[in-house]
């Protein structure tokens, strides 16, 4: 298996939309014509995930100085458990290794119905080497994540500062 990334455009635009909305809870997500119409910055990286001519998944990728944030990284339930995911982060990785990559995760907490999953989300995220920064904080819905991180730290203030952006999006 070999991942591409392949920037959205008029081909894959609406694809992408469904894999999108298919995959995040309405409170964590920011309108999806902010998105297409932002990606255009070159500090925002909408990317379409393909395996040779399939689309398999979506992300999106925040450029921040020496900081890539992973805002969205969706794979389509039809190609989730076949390594895609674990593929597209190593793609990321290697491909930024001079940037500290961080993304959030929803908080681990026995109180939520669905901690197995949020679980299994931190440790697919730590066996690539991410690490927890040891905070947490809520983003405009109320929802609480976690920030983890490879290539070095990242503070509660630049993830704010990030959440503080898109909160002006909505």
């Amino acid at each position: 298996m070999t991942v591409v990334l392949k920037r959205v455009n008029n081909e894959n635009i609406d694809e992408i939309k469904k894999i999108y909305d298919d995959s995040f809870p309405k409170e964590e997500m920011v309108p999806y014509n902010k998105l297409v119409e932002i990606s255009n910055d070159t500090d925002h990286l909408f990317y379409g995930i393909y395996d040779d001519y399939t689309l398999v998944g979506m992300n999106y990728l925040i450029v921040k100085n020496d900081m890539l944030y992973i805002l969205y990284l969706a794979i389509s339930k039809a190609y989730q458990n076949k390594g895609y995911g674990k593929a597209v982060v190593n793609e990321i990785i290697n491909k930024y290794s001079n940037y500290r990559i961080c993304l959030n995760i929803e908080e681990v907490n026995p109180k939520f119905l669905n901690n197995n999953q949020r679980i299994k989300r931190k440790s697919f995220y730590q066996l690539l080497g991410f690490e927890s920064q040891d905070y947490l904080f809520s983003n405009y819905e109320g929802v609480t994540f976690e920030t983890m991180s490879i290539n070095g730290d990242v503070s509660y203030k630049e993830i704010h500062a990030l959440f503080d952006y898109f909160k002006k999006l909505r």
